[in-house]
């Protein structure tokens, strides 16, 4: 057993390569061997990672991959148990499909980051595509648990049709943010994009920034929430999140739609008061 099995890309790539299913839980009972003679895609084309990746240590719990990984797919798709660590920015669908564990992405990840999740937590350090934690094309639901973390920006349509779980995002996110939700959170400290919460039933969009809200909520108060005040109290203390203090304590304008909808769902909007 080592402490880690580290993948180091041996050349740039020429052409998409899919990792999905590459997971720390995988390689936890496999030897170096059996790990180099997994099997990927690049494009159409079967591969190994031994084929592209130089393959150390074997049978741990955590993964390591680096090199430019740009056009490296779903990397930690899937994973329900252990670590992956990613040095570097990635492309589409890091962390899709999780139901456990933590995949940490030492830079930014393209769109599709942590799709369809249901346990586990994906930390993007930079910033995120689109569909942040949204949900499959043709799929009723999007999250059904885990949380996402990303200390960047991220993209449209940013926890789309999420049933339950946390979307964090330090920075900014684009239009349509929690379109169709039925559950769960999104939290951005920056500027919300055009329409957040279209179609939502229930679930909670908060907003620690600039938003305009659309014209089929309602203000219903101003108050003080208290799961705001314990979700921004977890995420500094478990992921030195950067949040103003203010953030914690200060008043959030309570809007309620989507009645164009007959949805209950809320975006809190803090009033910097």
């Amino acid at each position: 057993m080592s402490d880690a099995v580290v993948l180091s890309l041996r050349a740039r790539l020429e052409g998409p390569l899919d990792m999905g299913g590459i997971t720390p839980d995988r390689c936890a009972t496999l030897s170096r061997s059996e790990i180099a003679a997994l099997v990927v895609w690049i494009g159409a084309t079967r591969a190994t990672l031994g084929d592209l990746f130089a393959v150390r240590g074997e049978r741990s719990l955590r993964l390591e991959v680096e090199g430019d990984l740009h056009d490296v797919h779903g990397l930690g798709a899937g994973t329900a148990a252990g670590e992956m660590v990613v040095r570097g920015d990635t492309g589409r669908e890091a962390g899709a499909g999780m139901t456990g564990g933590v995949v940490h992405v030492h830079g930014g990840a393209g769109d599709d980051a942590g799709q369809a999740m249901a346990g586990g937590v994906l930390r993007v350090d930079g910033h995120a595509g689109d569909r942040l934690g949204g949900a499959v094309p043709g799929a009723s639901k999007g999250m059904t648990g885990g949380e996402i973390v990303v200390f960047g920006g991220a993209g449209a349509s940013a926890a789309t049709m999420m049933r339950r779980g946390v979307v964090a995002v330090a920075g900014g996110v684009g239009p349509f943010a929690g379109r169709g939700m039925v559950a769960g959170t999104l939290l951005a400290l920056g500027p919300v994009g055009e329409q957040p919460g279209l179609g939502s039933k229930r679930g909670s969009i908060i907003a620690g920034a600039g938003v305009t809200v659309p014209a089929t909520y309602r203000l219903a108060c101003t108050y003080e929430p208290p799961h705001v005040r314990l979700l921004l109290t977890s995420l500094r203390r478990r992921f030195a999140f950067p949040c103003d203090a203010g953030l914690l304590s200060g008043p959030y304008d309570r809007y309620c739609g989507d009645a164009g909808d007959v949805g209950k769902g809320e975006i809190l909007v803090w009033t910097g008061r």
